[in-house]
């Protein structure tokens, strides 16, 4: 893994905690477009009103340089504005080895399949009366994204609800209309609309007259849904 990650510490000048902390949000902001960078997080210490961390978490130590280059460079005059400011100031450099939300670096290039010739996993699981699911994450090579299109026949439900832990989800329907059940809301869909569904909540489509074809596009979090089976509603 070619992560990098590092802690800074930096201890402000009697009174300038609060200063400190606003200038280091101004430095996060310069990141948030920074090549490679995944994490940087100001936090404040209970009790050390003065005393500044820095989580930071980049793809490469050239990603982590450049950004630094980059700072150094600028003529808005931040770093030295946070200088001004700052007693102390000590790092520790380290190299991530795994755990929760560290995802590896989206691959390189393009990747291109045909929707319609993706495998229908309905019939797998004696669904096929009721529903279509193609799951295109695998397909396509996804790594941060899942997608899938899906298809609810004409009055038929989805034979399960599904509930996430921490991901929202994105439903765009594609085709025809029906209802979706979001816990204790029905909502009345149709082509062209988009609804989306935050996390614990248990939802599940409704075909229509002419069915419900819909695509589902979400953040990667393998582990984190549940089904529900027969769900219609809390």
């Amino acid at each position: 893994m070619s992560n990098v990650a590092r802690y800074a510490k930096a201890i402000a000048k009697t009174g300038e905690g609060d200063r400190l902390a606003e200038l280091m949000l101004e430095v996060a902001e310069t990141t948030r477009q920074a090549p490679g960078c995944e994490l940087y997080i100001v936090n404040r210490v209970p009790g050390e009103p003065d005393t500044i961390w820095i989580t930071e978490l980049w793809a490469s130590q050239e990603d982590l340089d450049g950004a630094l280059d980059v700072a150094r460079a600028s003529d808005d005059g931040l770093m030295g504005r946070v200088l001004e400011v700052v007693e102390a100031f000590e790092r520790v450099d380290l190299e991530p080895v795994g755990g929760v939300g560290l995802q590896p670096r989206p691959a390189a290039g393009w990747t291109h399949v045909s929707v319609g010739g993706v495998t229908d996993h309905a019939p797998k699981f004696g669904l096929q009366d009721s529903q279509e699911m193609r799951m295109v994450t695998g397909p396509l090579g996804l790594e941060r994204t899942g997608l899938s299109v899906q298809r609810v026949h004409a009055g038929q439900r989805h034979a399960f609800g599904h509930s996430h832990v921490n991901a929202e989800e994105t439903y765009v329907i594609l085709s025809g209309a029906g209802t979706l059940a979001v816990g204790s809301d029905e909502i009345a869909v149709t082509e062209g609309d988009a609804v989306r569904v935050g996390p614990t909540l248990t939802r599940a489509f409704e075909g229509g007259p002419d069915g419900i074809e819909f695509l589902a596009v979400g953040p990667r979090c393998p582990g984190d849904g549940a089904m529900h089976d027969g769900w219609w509603g809390d």
